[in-house]
Formats: C-alpha cells, structure tokens, sequence
C-alpha cells in the first residue's frame, strides 16, 4: 500500500507524512527530500533549465522512487507541491501516473482551507516562514491562485490542516484503517 500526500505547499504534507509514518511504523518518503538528495538544489535547478525540465525530472524521480520500494511495502510517499499540476505531456507516463494518485482510495489532499481568499492567507503565512524558500507574499498567492482549483477538484479524500495536527492524523489513520 502507498499512500500518498498532495497539496499546496505549506500545506502540511511533509510534517503530516513523517507524524503519520511514526503512528504507523512505515517509512515516509518526501519526493523534495529525494530531489535534493538525488539531483541537488530544487531553486538552483528550476533556475538553471526551467520549471519543465524540473517537473519531467521530478516524475522520473517519482517513478525510479516508487519502483525501488518492495512490492508489499507500505509506505508513504509526500509529492512536491506542484506535482498534480504539471503538464499532461510532461512525461508520456504522467498522465496515467496522476490518474492512479488521484483514484487510489488511500491518496489524501492536504489543504489548510477549501475557501481560497482563507487557503491563501495561511499558506503565504506558512511559506514565509520558510526562509530557506527565497520566497515573496506575491510569488507564493499567485502559486496558490494558480493551483487551487486543481487541487480542489480532484475527487480525492480532503484533509483540513488548519486544525491540530494530531486531529488530522488521527483522520487519515482511520480512513486507511477503514479502507483496507
């Protein structure tokens, strides 16, 4: 069983993935941490070839990552922020790949709101705490802006984060333990 966290960034995946894996003894799997590990800098790249070239390299690191894991394995794997929005053409697996993510009973969509103008606040307050982003107020809104509907739409369980923490992986624990 992969069980997979999406959403905006700074919407709590990453902290919601490594919390929830510790409840359920699995590993977690952060795809940023992979790129960084596997590829370097995910600014410096984007910056040096472009944010295509980053997001084919980022699905071929999805793939290679998940092919590595053992058949049985549980595991849960975070995807980058942006990773449901690419282009449909971005690799000729990807469409089929975000297809399997969005229908798979144990996908769970992270967002602090459903109220865009409320998702947006919280998230540009979350990102620009993040010094290590080299972010702006504006760059992170028009982030948000452009990948809300997206992510709003897709037909996966949605997980409020603007709540504790605990509350909400106390949620996705049942729905799995539910869904098996």
């Amino acid at each position: 069983m992969r069980i997979h966290l999406i959403g905006l960034g700074g919407a709590g995946k990453t902290t919601t993935g490594k919390l929830l894996a510790k409840k359920l003894n699995i590993p977690c799997f952060d795809l940023d941490e992979y790129f960084i590990e596997n590829v370097g800098d995910i600014s410096q790249f984007i910056n040096e070839r472009g944010y295509e070239a980053y997001a084919k390299r980022n699905v071929e690191l999805y793939v290679q990552l998940k092919q590595s894991l053992d058949k049985g394995e549980r595991a849960i794997l975070v995807c980058s922020s942006g990773f449901m929005t690419y282009a449909e053409n971005v690799v000729p697996e990807y469409l089929q790949l975000k297809q399997d993510i969005e229908n798979d009973p144990v996908t769970f969509l992270l967002m602090p709101s459903l109220d865009l103008e409320e998702c947006i606040k919280i998230i540009v307050e979350r990102q620009l705490k993040r010094t290590y982003l080299n972010t702006t107020a504006e760059k992170e809104e028009i982030k948000v802006r452009t990948r809300f509907d997206i992510y709003n739409n897709l037909s996966c369980y949605k997980v409020l984060t603007n709540r504790p923490v605990e509350n909400f992986i106390d949620e996705i624990r049942q729905w799995i333990i539910n869904s098996r």
